[in-house]
């Protein structure tokens, strides 16, 4: 098989016709200078404009991530404000768990009602009284011996 593929090859190939050059219009070196300062001029302000989107897109990164950061700042913050409210609420929760209940409260006011506080006496208030009552004795006795003549002395 290798001499079939080798003798249908040949050291010299035939030399294919040319192939013809598509004809160009005559174009003159000031024509085309003027088009390449065309091309070069919008070249150069795509290359400005691109420079600017650049820049533009770079500040935009930079904001952006100032924004995020303050973003993630004020979550942060809110969720210490949004804790120490949990904690807030749970301790209201446990001290009002340890108040009394409505039952327990209606009980203490049929207690109170039936002492009746507004008849206690208060201890000095008793001692006042007593001395008043011991005042008033001493006084009538006094006014029990003003009263008796007195014997005459014989002498």
């Amino acid at each position: 098989m290798v001499e079939k593929t080798m003798s249908r090859r040949s050291l010299f190939p035939k030399k294919q016709p040319a192939q013809e050059v598509p004809k160009m219009p005559s174009v003159t070196s000031t024509g085309l200078a003027a088009r390449l300062r065309i091309y070069e001029g919008r070249y150069s302000e795509l290359r400005k404009n691109l420079v600017v989107i650049e820049q533009n897109m770079l500040s935009h990164h930079k904001k952006t991530n100032r924004d995020l950061k303050d973003i993630y700042s004020e979550i942060s913050e809110l969720r210490r404000t949004i804790n120490d409210i949990q904690d807030n609420i749970t301790r209201i929760i446990r001290e009002l768990k340890l108040l009394a209940t409505k039952s327990e409260v209606k009980v203490l006011a049929k207690v109170i009602d039936y002492l009746d506080p507004v008849k206690f006496v208060r201890i000095d208030h008793i001692e006042n009284i007593i001395n008043d009552v011991i005042d008033a004795r001493e006084e009538k006795e006094e006014d029990k011996e003003e009263s008796i003549p007195k014997p005459a002395k014989n002498t």
